[in-house]
């Protein structure tokens, strides 16, 4: 493979390019001294080598895509897709480098759905090694006047991959420019956002079914309140900027996805269910009316 990464030139490594290792499992019973070897073809574990740490526990079919491999395969994936040379990247690990986070902006690729309000395209992709993320990279926008992501499944060019293959570039760079071609297409249903009346109440009905609806056994609906009051404040604000419609009502979502410190002990993966919870309620058309 060709590597041609000159913006990974600046980054520092270090925190996620480390050797991992999979390796045969012990089993043993408290205060009986006697080890039982785990057959690898029931369960294997893969070792953090540099600090012998033990960052996931997986099947006999598990294959690694370590955290370095993914950068580097992103970063070739944007220089083969040409979309433009101006671009950035950011990565964050999480539990001792079993989990890596990603985003490539590019703040030159932008659209204005209004006067001053810009989004602009960027990609962010996932990978671990304890099981808890799939090597992940897809394509959205990213609004401008807080820097909150728009989990938007309309601009979403998504890549997924079990950790029993290998990271394939070139449809990783097909993806990045199917995702652009999405993203400059929802200016014009953005736009129509703003324009789609949205009330408090209207609102709160939404954000009752579609997002903090609790599962329960009987006929009785029931809330995540405390969510529901951190929602209808994100939306309160947001509205206050953008209007009563359903551009706002979009905002306060992502705005909400994407603003869990303070919310977790593990906001890295709370912002993931959030994203994914925001994704599922915006794709269903008909929750934007009145519930």
């Amino acid at each position: 493979m060709n590597m041609l990464r000159p913006f990974t030139e600046s980054i520092d490594s270090s925190a996620y390019d480390f050797p991992v290792e999979t390796m045969g499992l012990l089993a043993a019973k408290d205060g009986d001294p006697n080890l039982h070897t785990v057959p690898s073809k029931m369960a294997r574990c893969i070792i953090r080598t540099d600090t012998n740490e033990v960052l996931g526990v997986h099947g006999s079919k598990y294959k690694p895509i370590t955290h370095s491999d993914v950068v580097n395969s992103i970063a070739d994936a944007v220089h083969t897709s040409s979309v433009t040379k101006d671009y950035e990247i950011k990565i964050n690990v999480f539990d001792n480098g079993a989990k890596l986070r990603g985003f490539v902006n590019f703040p030159d690729l932008t659209i204005e759905p209004a006067v001053g309000d810009i989004v602009h395209f960027r990609v962010p992709f996932y990978n671990s090694y304890d099981g808890s993320w799939s090597f992940q990279q897809s394509a959205e926008g990213m609004r401008l006047w807080c820097l909150n992501g728009c989990t938007d499944p309309l601009t979403v060019a998504r890549t997924v991959a079990k950790h029993t293959t290998n990271v394939n570039v070139s449809a990783s760079a097909s993806k990045i420019h199917a995702g652009l071609q999405g993203f400059f297409r929802n200016k014009e249903v953005w736009k129509s956002w703003m324009t789609t009346h949205v009330d408090d109440d209207m609102a709160e009905q939404f954000f009752k079914h579609k997002v903090v609806r609790v599962k329960n056994n009987t006929s009785e609906f029931k809330y995540n309140f405390k969510q529901l009051d951190n929602l209808m404040g994100c939306w309160l604000e947001n509205k206050a900027h953008l209007g009563s419609n359903k551009w706002a009502l979009y905002n306060a979502l992502t705005y909400w996805a994407t603003h869990t410190e303070g919310q977790s002990s593990t906001p890295h993966v709370a912002t993931r269910l959030r994203e994914s919870i925001v994704a599922k309620a915006i794709s269903d058309t008909v929750g934007w009316e009145r519930a």
